[in-house]
């Protein structure tokens, strides 16, 4: 605006010079056709719009001079809507262009006969005279769109500089700054300087100590190292020395190598299965519940507690949770807390300082600030050692982590989704797991039912699972039968779903018919069982009826579950929970399974109940 402005006015001064030499209205049009200047008559109507089929019209249209002696009498004028009410007695317009294209007229006027006489006595002169006054018009033009381009072009390359994530500076041969961008006061954020002025000092002196500034075209890209407040921050610099031999300038790119390490990790943890809550299968109430609890934590940015048996799907909901956050163009790091040895799940959480111990020759990042802005997933989090317990509580209270061997603290920007398969109130009360961090880890707790607690999925994931391994292992078992079915839904599935998918993974590499039979299921099941549990029936079995055959299988299912117990004194206690049964039902069902508590591999059990 300020651009067009300075022209109105340019224009408005030599209207007025016109004037002063020829004795002559003058009015200047824009390329809008509107009026930017004009002497006497016309200084009143600056800004209207001139009327179309007028001569200024015709003038700009066409691109050429145009002379009228006389108004009423010229063809070109008897389209005009203003002809009858004319004052105008002659004219001389000519058109003011830029790169060919015309962008405003200036005129001038004659409204007495005397001027008249004078314009038609002197239209080649005065002629000749406007097209100079053109010209001007059109170097001023150019001038101010030249200084606009060049003004826009240093603002799109001062946005391009500034989003850039390599610092940059431009240096004077002696060192003085002249130039740096955004990215160049983050780094000197990152290293810890005082201020930008002393990491720019500190950089041209290094440069000049490593021998970087020689007169060669480009150098780099080379390692160069600085260090505040006891802490190292390597860099990677490449030097451009440009411009001529009176005003060289040095241009340096900067880049933190520890955080060009970080990103090659980071997309190395985004490459990974995008499930969607979609891709969890089932069709029963209960599961339906706990994934509409799931996308509402998803919406949100709280840590969650997945709580579930083994093979229920707690990473596949993790996954589905992180996927569907705002979160999720970042990384999802799982962490099983209970695969890393005690003495390295600290290492690997938070990282360490090269030489903070024997073999640590090298920085390396943890798990956490390799998560940053994304979702940190930590199954089996009540395997979590004691010690380490309040370090994940700093984490999660301060969203900041140490590095083994580093005084610095580092804030990270994460979401912790925790999971177990273990009650972890019980092991609060053990002493095994601290109070306060199964408090802030409970924030939004997500509780996914067992298989057996959900029989109408039993079958739905079944199907869904024959068509997956029909399609893998390149067979065509066409459907399960009835009685192959109903093992399905009698039998608990203590591995859930992951014990599901292994058994009908091995029912269709085995399966000789076109249709899962009881006997491939029962060989599957059965021999995943201890040695002293129920074995698929013999040749002489094979009389029994299904029913009968179901119930020694069921017996020995309750037997190997007491078994286990036996030396626990809440073992009928944590039966009940864990079967999600009464007492009256436990003893009612060893009742009918003829199952006494006076049985060797259970009799200790007798004492607790």
């Amino acid at each position: 605006m300020a651009e067009l402005r300075e022209y109105n006015e340019m224009s408005q001064k030599i209207a007025e010079a016109i004037e002063a030499v020829l004795k002559l209205d003058v009015t200047i049009m824009d390329q809008e056709m509107r009026r930017i200047a004009g002497t006497k008559f016309y200084s009143s109507r600056l800004h209207e719009k001139i009327e179309k089929n007028t001569i200024f019209d015709y003038c700009f249209k066409n691109g050429k001079p145009y002379v009228i002696e006389q108004p009423r009498a010229n063809e070109i004028c008897f389209a005009c809507p203003r002809l009858a009410t004319c004052a105008e007695k002659a004219e001389i317009c000519v058109p003011i262009k830029y790169k060919s294209a015309v962008i405003g007229v200036i005129a001038i006027v004659a409204s007495t006969e005397e001027q008249r006489t004078k314009v038609v006595a002197n239209k080649e002169t005065y002629l000749e005279f406007l097209q100079k006054m053109a010209s001007f018009l059109e170097a001023k033009y150019a001038e101010i769109q030249i200084t606009k381009e060049n003004t826009l072009l240093n603002q799109r390359l001062s946005n391009i500089v500034n989003t850039l994530d390599e610092g940059l500076v431009v240096f004077k041969k002696n060192g003085e700054v002249l130039y740096h961008n955004e990215a160049m006061k983050d780094l000197a954020r990152e290293a810890g300087a005082a201020d930008g002025g002393i990491f720019l000092k500190d950089l041209w002196q290094c440069l000049n100590s490593k021998k970087m500034l020689k007169p060669e075209t480009e150098i780099g890209p080379n390692e160069i190292i600085l260090e505040y407040n006891n802490e190292r921050i390597v860099l990677l610099a490449n030097v451009i020395l440009s411009g001529d031999e009176y005003l060289p300038e040095i241009i340096v790119t900067l880049q933190n190598l520890r955080k060009i390490q970080k990103r090659v990790i980071q997309s190395a943890e985004k490459n990974q299965v995008k499930v969607q809550f979609s891709d969890i299968i089932g069709i029963s109430p209960k599961l339906a519940e706990v994934k509409q609890i799931a996308a509402k934590a998803a919406a949100s940015d709280s840590d969650v507690l997945i709580c579930g048996e083994s093979g229920t799907g707690k990473e596949l909901f993790a996954r589905a949770i992180h996927n569907q956050s705002s979160r999720r163009d970042y990384p999802f790091v799982p962490i099983n807390c209970g695969a890393i040895p005690d003495e390295l799940l600290e290492s690997e959480l938070f990282g360490y300082e090269k030489g903070a111990f024997t073999g640590a020759y090298t920085t390396k990042y943890g798990k956490f600030e390799v998560a940053d802005n994304g979702t940190v997933f930590l199954d089996e989090i009540s395997e979590m050692p004691f010690g380490l317990q309040v370090k994940l509580l700093r984490v999660l209270q301060e969203r900041e982590v140490c590095r083994v061997g580093s005084n610095s603290i580092r804030k990270v920007n994460l979401r912790i989704i925790a999971a177990t398969n273990t009650d972890l109130l019980e092991r609060i009360s053990k002493g095994l797991f601290r109070e306060d961090l199964y408090y802030r880890l409970n924030i939004i707790p997500l509780n996914i039912p067992p298989l057996r607690e959900r029989k109408e999925d039993i079958l739905y994931i079944a199907e869904h699972l024959l068509g997956n391994f029909n399609k893998k292992l390149n067979k065509n078992i066409t459907g399960i039968s009835r009685e192959a079915m109903k093992i399905f839904l009698e039998y608990p599935w203590p591995g859930n779903v992951r014990e599901l998918q292994n058994v009908l993974e091995y029912a269709v590499n085995f399966e000789t018919g076109t249709i899962i039979s009881r006997e491939c299921v029962e060989n599957r099941i059965y021999c995943s069982l201890e040695r002293d549990e129920v074995s698929p029936p013999s040749a002489r079995e094979r009389g029994i009826t299904l029913e009968a055959y179901l119930e020694k299988a069921e017996k020995k299912f309750w037997q190997n579950i007491m078994a286990h117990y036996r030396h626990d004194r809440r073992g009928i206690e944590r039966i009940c929970r864990d079967l999600k049964i009464s007492r009256a039902t436990f003893y009612r069902k060893i009742k009918r399974l003829k199952i006494s508590l006076k049985d060797e591999n259970v009799s200790e059990m007798r004492q607790y109940k």
